[in-house]
């Protein structure tokens, strides 16, 4: 089935490079991946790109995503070759849900190949099918 993936790991990438700029805490990063941007307790598969300025926590970024400078994305799923553009938020930290407020929040979700405009949000419990 086509549409059901193995991920697995990727003899035919270069080892992930980690920049100078990079800030990288509890995260498996696999091959073929450039980090110059802070990564912190999230999985990044192969060919992705997170450009400095750039900051993802606690989320799962899928093969061949570009995440540029100044974009945040936080307990988020973003899905093979999206762009998040300069200045995008994907998803938002619980801690800034409190009291009733706090069934609003959960997972933000990107399908495959998806940009994130520049400046554009992606709220807490939204999935997107198209670019925004």
């Amino acid at each position: 089935d086509k549409s059901w993936r193995i991920y697995s790991r990727h003899s035919n990438f270069p080892p992930q490079y980690i920049g100078a700029s990079a800030e990288i805490e509890n995260a498996m990063i696999t091959e073929g991946s450039v980090i110059n941007g802070k990564v912190d307790f999230s999985v990044i598969f192969g060919g992705v790109t997170i450009e400095a300025g750039a900051k993802v926590q606690y989320s799962v970024v899928m093969p061949g995503t570009v995440i540029k400078a100044g974009a945040v994305v936080e307990y988020a799923i973003v899905g093979e070759d999206c762009v998040i553009e300069e200045n995008a938020h994907v998803g938002r930290s619980p801690e800034e849900y409190e009291g009733d407020a706090r069934e609003n929040w959960g997972i933000a979700v990107t399908g495959h190949r998806i940009t994130v405009g520049e400046g554009m949000q992606v709220a807490p419990k939204q999935i997107l099918s198209e670019s925004i």
